[in-house]
């Protein structure tokens, strides 16, 4: 079973489109068993109802609703916990990743432990935007060894191994935090090429708050894997290459 991990905040009328997009990826991958887990972190919109009508409609779908706004990070450790699947995705509520990324990721998902995903259309995003995400993965990759091509983008990852890596990260550098953390306990990785969604943000990601965030997770997880659990995370990430034309050749 793979489990969709959908985090909502005041997502209302976004919800039922994110799960639409998922269950059209799910039905062309020819995926059998998954299982759609709604979070709602405490949202103060219709966001609950919504997801309470999508749950009872369709066996698949669980809701877990947060007493209060926790954040994205903690929101995913929630479904992390929750999740039934040996393996899981995280879609966020917004309906932010389209369905031919989710369907490259399933499609390729028995090559390694995680599968990664490596962003084509970065010129989508500004020139400031693009810079402040070069320095960013430099900055991962010089301090974790981590050479992959977007260190915070979607995947799917084993279950077990998220849940024995000890994810602290709050917001937004949850997903970064995950990846170092898998990949440095011994996983294998692999990486899967597609186009993210080029459509405008309702909210931003750019604010102060944010940004102390990342700082503080940052270094937070550098003594997480270089001191408190050096034993645990001492591995270095193992790619698994993916012959594309063999596989392609394979569906024709």
């Amino acid at each position: 079973m793979i489990t969709f991990i959908v985090p909502a905040f005041n997502e209302e009328g976004n919800i039922a489109p994110t799960v639409a997009t998922i269950r059209a990826a799910v039905a062309e991958s020819g995926v059998g068993d998954v299982e759609i887990l709604l979070i709602d972190d405490g949202s103060t919109d219709g966001s609950a109802a919504e997801m309470a009508a999508l749950a009872a409609a369709d066996p698949r779908v669980r809701c877990i609703v947060n007493p209060r706004n926790l954040g994205l990070g903690a929101s995913i450790r929630v479904g992390i916990g929750a999740a039934g699947g040996s393996a899981f995705m995280v879609i966020p509520g917004d309906n932010d990743v389209p369905k031919e990324l989710m369907l490259m990721m399933l499609h390729f998902r028995d090559e390694a432990d995680a599968i990664l995903t490596a962003p084509l259309n970065k010129e989508q995003r500004n020139l400031a935007r693009n810079i402040v995400s070069m320095l960013y993965q430099m900055a991962y990759m010089v301090m974790f060894q981590t050479y992959v091509s977007y260190i915070n983008g979607p995947g799917i990852w084993p279950t077990a191994a998220a849940r024995e890596a000890g994810l602290k990260a709050d917001r937004f550098s949850i997903i970064a935090e995950l990846n170092v953390k898998v990949l440095r306990m011994g996983c294998t990785f692999a990486e899967v090429p597609g186009y993210f969604q080029a459509g405008p943000k309702a909210r931003s990601t750019v604010t102060l708050r944010n940004l102390a965030e990342v700082i503080k997770s940052f270094f937070r997880l550098a003594v997480d894997v270089h001191i408190r659990g050096r034993d645990r995370f001492k591995g270095r990430p193992v790619r698994k290459q993916i012959n594309f034309v063999s596989r392609l050749q394979s569906r024709t």
